[in-house]
């Protein structure tokens, strides 16, 4: 039975399909795929934590002369 990736429906190799039974995540990806999945995630994850860290940006301002401001 042939396996195709659920993105861009390639054949998975022996290899990628033995990973997908692995470390499931309930779609099969191929190598590309996954490696584009976990980018996306990892820049999500990158720009969630740096928006968090905003607030510590307020000294900044303050050495500018500007008004503190709380996002």
């Amino acid at each position: 039975m042939d396996y195709l990736c659920s993105e861009c429906s390639t054949q998975l190799s022996k290899f990628e399909i033995e990973l997908n039974t692995q470390y499931p995540i309930g779609k099969l990806y191929c190598e590309f795929c996954q490696s584009k999945k976990e980018r996306e995630t990892i820049k999500k994850l990158s720009k969630s934590i740096a928006d968090d860290l905003d607030f510590y940006d307020f000294e900044e301002d303050l050495t500018r002369g500007g008004t503190l401001k709380w996002n």
